[in-house]
């Protein structure tokens, strides 16, 4: 039996009606999925005609996206015993009835209604909108570009995050020249993703380069960044140099090298900023052992521009290691360091035949990594059981008189209580109880984590805190668990910071 269509919103209307007595259902029986389908077919016939079909098109929009009241995730899992469930199959149905419209000889006009009257407008409500974004990815019209800055620019718009991870895709004049305008703007923590994240995915990923005028107007901040003071900066503009071309890319990091190299000598500069510009130039050059000396890579690029040497030359790596100095067998790649010891209870293991315990051997660990590392490297402590200490707010130099100090004030405490490390993360983060970032609280560019099982909170709060302040802080994680008791945390804060971890037995 076919429903009828009296006007041109009866589609709709009865599409609505027919989901809206189904939002307590878990199942959708034959009958019923034979009227859906009949429901959807209507609707993209009176789409398809002349007339006014946007009510009809929302209609079906909406279906899209629809869920039942007992719906907790977005999953297109099957019920155990009985099938899939009402709102999985109204959502795959409706989305394949969709996707025939987008098809079909009326594309374009229902691409022009998805800009004008869902994804422009927020009284569509923000789920249609989302959908529209979702329908229009891969259609990418060029005369969406307007309306979608325009959300991109309002920071109050909710479809605002959603927008942005559209534009890094988009490879148009005009979304790289935002994108780029972005960079170097402060970190509004209202957003998902940090401007830099933004501009990085998209030299990244995209098939295309940045525009003419978008890499001139980028080489000018990046420039800025990379001889700022603020390590912090540099690092971000870093990655941002090495995916330009090379004719612009490859001078930026030399000269940054230089200036970083120079402030080092001063004793105001970054080792892990050297280590990262050498580690660029590295990667766009394939000579990953030729160190930081920056008169080496200004010579090879000398080489280059007048053709006696190829700009990448694959095999010519000799492994460079990543620093001298070791902490059980962690090799940090700063000068900046906050140390996040364990001192619960079961740190008080024997370490091997050594006659002192795990706890001391942590202690005296990093007392020989510092004394190797000299006294231009600062650190300071944080010790975690079921509360945290921190030594100082500050870093301080890793002189004779401060390292003693620190020794016999962290082996007078000993191990004892719980493992409760996120709050020492967060403190090393800079973040308060309320979870607000004091970047005043953030001395280290490295924080270097032992433990030796498994944490309070599990590893789950991890990426969320990482992808929230990970771009902000900068900070990265070098991780060592003792023994073989973790639950993935210690691993989980390395790899989503771009540190190293390692496993000793002990």
């Amino acid at each position: 039996m076919r429903v009828a269509v009296r006007r041109e919103s009866d589609a709709g209307s009865a599409l609505r009606a027919w989901l809206d007595a189904r939002k307590d259902e878990r199942i959708l029986n034959a009958h019923e999925a034979a009227r859906l389908g009949q429901l959807l077919s209507v609707l993209s016939e009176e789409i398809q005609a002349a007339g006014d079909w946007a009510d009809a098109a929302a209609a079906m929009l909406e279906a899209t996206h629809w869920r039942t009241q007992s719906e907790t995730s977005l999953g297109e899992e099957p019920l155990p015993s009985n099938g899939m469930g009402v709102g999985p199959r109204v959502r795959r149905a409706s989305r394949a009835a969709f996707a025939l419209l987008l098809e079909g000889e009326s594309a374009a006009d229902v691409v022009s209604w998805l800009e004008r009257e869902i994804i422009f407008r927020r009284a569509a409500g923000l789920a249609s909108r989302r959908a529209a974004i979702g329908w229009i990815r891969d259609e990418r019209p060029p005369t969406l570009v307007p309306a979608l800055l325009t959300v991109a620019r309002d920071f109050d718009d909710p479809l605002r995050p959603d927008v942005l991870d559209l534009l890094v895709r988009w490879e148009d004049e005009a979304v790289d020249l935002f994108l780029v305008r972005l960079v170097g703007r402060p970190f509004n923590r209202r957003d998902a993703r940090h401007p830099y994240t933004l501009l990085l995915s998209r030299v990244r990923n995209g098939g295309t380069p940045l525009g003419e005028r978008a890499t001139e107007q980028l080489a000018g901040r990046l420039r800025v960044m990379l001889l700022s003071q603020d390590w912090r900066s540099a690092a971000r503009a870093v990655a941002l140099a090495g995916r330009l071309k090379s004719g612009v890319g490859v001078p930026l990091l030399l000269d940054a090298l230089h200036v970083w190299d120079r402030r080092k000598a001063e004793g105001r500069g970054s080792r892990r900023i050297l280590y990262e510009l050498s580690d660029e130039l590295g990667r766009i050059s394939g000579r990953t052992g030729m160190g930081r000396d920056p008169r080496a890579w200004s010579t090879w690029w000398v080489a280059v521009q007048q053709g006696r040497t190829e700009l990448h030359a694959s095999g010519e790596s000799r492994g460079e290691p990543r620093s001298s100095a070791a902490f059980f067998g962690l090799h940090p790649r700063s000068d900046q360091v906050t140390f996040i010891i364990d001192r619960s209870g079961s740190m008080s293991t024997e370490w091997g035949t050594t006659g002192h315990d795990r706890y001391t051997e942590a202690v005296e660990q990093m007392t020989r990594f510092l004394q190797a590392s000299g006294p231009a490297t600062r650190f300071n402590v944080i010790l975690f059981s079921d509360s945290v200490e921190r030594s100082s707010v500050e870093l301080v130099p890793a002189t004779a008189k401060n390292l003693s100090r620190a020794r016999h004030s962290l082996l007078a405490r000993g191990p004892n209580g719980g493992t409760s490390l996120r709050p020492a993360v967060n403190m090393a983060l800079g973040l308060g109880s309320g979870n607000e970032l004091d970047f005043d609280q953030v001395m280290a560019d490295t924080v270097v984590v032992l433990c030796d099982g498994q944490t309070g909170s599990g590893p789950g709060w991890v990426a969320p805190l990482i992808e929230e302040v990970g771009e902000a802080t900068q900070v990265v994680f070098e991780c060592v668990l003792i023994g073989s008791n973790g639950d993935g945390t210690l691993k989980a804060l390395a790899q989503q910071t771009g540190g190293e971890y390692l496993r000793v037995d002990g």
